[in-house]
């Protein structure tokens, strides 16, 4: 439900002071050269299930990400039921639907292409009661995205959230030609080639935990799942966010929560924890190996909303200007501005006073014309409306 973890799990809680102590410490836990297996996912019982695998890294170390492929995964119920999961490469495993059974509990095995079997407790499958609202809320930082929820049985009590957002925004200027070369060659951009129009995307990447445990009642009321600051991207155009919501266990809420509060203390859920965290899978081939991660299962509850630029007030809307005017670029210089890499691109014909027949293009910086440069696609989603 959260992207992979990046760095290497440190063990003991004292380790976050240890910079601190004048003498050197030893932990007693030694990483595996290959780091430790993180595990992240939730067994779907109404909608596709998704694993991801990867593999704890060095905290010298630079990358983001270093994905455990080539492992086969299959979801197993206590009453000897069992699925494979498809490698849908990069560490991503899952399949679209399983017919689970709310009277079965479930488990994941995990076989690696290192040859080392894994396998999680049995967990039982959890109804998740409806969202009843996603919300939003213009707050001191920008605008906030809460969501809302109950369960009348009070059967619940511990929730974890997800969501998936995408935002429309545009580039300052329409660009109606493009370049080919060489020689050079100019080409009228048919629609399929626009890049005015531009659809960015972003997931969680936090933990999102709620308890209504103290409380007299099942009740989860305005709980913030993100705020978008202002005069971010997001807010240009038109804003979605698809919340998905999750029912846990007392003892899955418990491991997340202290990942989460070993996660606040350093600043994101993809640094070094601070302390060893035990989860609820287990490594057949070696015992004494520690594993990151814990399986839960139950139906998934979602709801999408949109925002639109005119519901923002001014002074949080985000503004996409060009730091420069259009530029004239003559047709012997066409290659030195518009070919790849020379940072322009074309927006539109220029003709002369004179004659009134083309004598150039009118271009501007990249980052003004082409609005993938910042990140955004220009394939419209599925769900977008028109």
């Amino acid at each position: 439900m959260t992207r992979s973890l990046n760095h290497t799990i440190l063990l003991l809680l004292l380790a976050a002071a240890l910079s601190q102590c004048k003498d050197r410490y030893d932990a007693p836990h030694i990483a595996p050269s290959a780091g430790y297996l993180v595990v992240e996912g939730y067994i779907t019982g109404n909608g596709p299930t998704r694993i991801t695998l990867s593999r704890t890294i060095p905290l010298s170390d630079s990358r983001t990400l270093k994905p455990e492929k080539d492992a086969q995964l299959q979801v197993e119920g206590d009453d000897n039921s069992s699925w494979p999961l498809a490698d849908q490469t990069n560490g991503s495993y899952g399949i679209d639907t399983l017919p689970l059974n709310p009277a079965v509990k479930y488990r994941l095995r995990i076989h690696t292409s290192g040859g080392k079997d894994y396998l999680s407790d049995y967990a039982p499958l959890k109804p998740t009661p409806a969202i009843d609202s996603i919300s939003w809320a213009i707050t001191p930082d920008g605008v906030g995205i809460f969501a809302n929820t109950h369960d009348p049985s009070s059967a619940t009590r511990y929730y974890q959230w997800s969501y998936e957002e995408t935002w429309q925004y545009y580039s300052a200027r329409v660009s109606n030609w493009k370049y080919k070369g060489p020689p050079p060659e100019m080409i009228f951009r048919t629609y399929d080639e626009q890049i005015y129009t531009c659809w960015g995307s972003g997931i969680a990447t936090a933990l999102l935990l709620g308890s209504s445990d103290k409380l007299s009642q099942d009740v989860i009321y305005r709980h913030l799942l993100r705020t978008i600051p202002g005069g971010s991207i997001e807010l240009a155009n038109k804003y979605s966010i698809l919340v998905k919501q999750y029912a846990l266990t007392e003892d899955a809420y418990n491991y997340l929560t202290l990942m989460q509060k070993n996660s606040e203390s350093l600043g994101s859920i993809f640094d070094a924890q601070p302390s060893f965290l035990k989860g609820n899978i287990h490594c057949l081939s070696t015992p004494t190996e520690q594993v990151i991660g814990y399986i839960s299962a139950g139906n998934v509850q979602t709801q999408r909303i949109f925002i639109l630029n005119s519901q923002i007030p001014p002074e949080l809307q985000y503004r996409f200007s060009c730091p420069a005017n259009d530029r004239i670029v003559p047709l012997d210089s066409l290659e030195d501005f518009f070919a790849p890499g020379k940072g322009y691109t074309p927006i539109d014909q220029h003709f002369s006073m004179l004659t009134g027949m083309v004598d150039g293009y009118l271009g501007n910086f990249a980052g003004c014309v082409d609005c993938r440069i910042r990140g955004g696609v220009t394939t419209k989603p599925s769900f977008w409306p028109n």
